[in-house]
């Protein structure tokens, strides 16, 4: 039977942009060739892939979780922090169309996207 998630995929339109911002601004460790590359941060291994898709094949999500469209909606990586780690992220450069949700001392997140729309949260869980 299944064992573990071994990765999640993510379509990207370049390849060595993408790496770069999961490297160099979200911190896992990976390289990249000319159409793919496999990064990771502890168990997680996002693996990211150039596609050939044209640009409006791809739909655009949104924090708006209910309202995006079927499929994988996003990934989420946990913090001890959510306040630190989103003046982390923002410093080196990602947006945060909005707020945290959720109060203090209970489970919190906050979304954001890569440099291809692909959501990704950082979420916080009581303590």
């Amino acid at each position: 039977m299944l064992k573990r998630l071994d990765n999640v995929g993510i379509a990207v339109r370049d390849i060595r942009r993408a790496v770069a911002f999961y490297t160099e601004i979200l911190g896992f460790v990976g390289q990249a060739d000319e159409s793919d590359g496999l990064v990771t941060l502890g168990d997680v291994s996002p693996y990211l892939f150039q596609t050939r898709a044209p640009e409006a094949a791809a739909p655009q999500r949104t924090t708006d979780l209910y309202n995006n469209p079927p499929g994988i909606d996003h990934v989420a990586f946990e913090v001890d922090d959510i306040e630190q780690a989103a003046r982390q992220l923002e410093a080196a450069g990602v947006f945060f169309p909005g707020p945290a949700v959720g109060e203090p001392g209970a489970f919190r997140y906050r979304g954001y996207a890569d440099p291809d729309g692909t959501m990704l949260y950082i979420v916080q869980k009581p303590a």
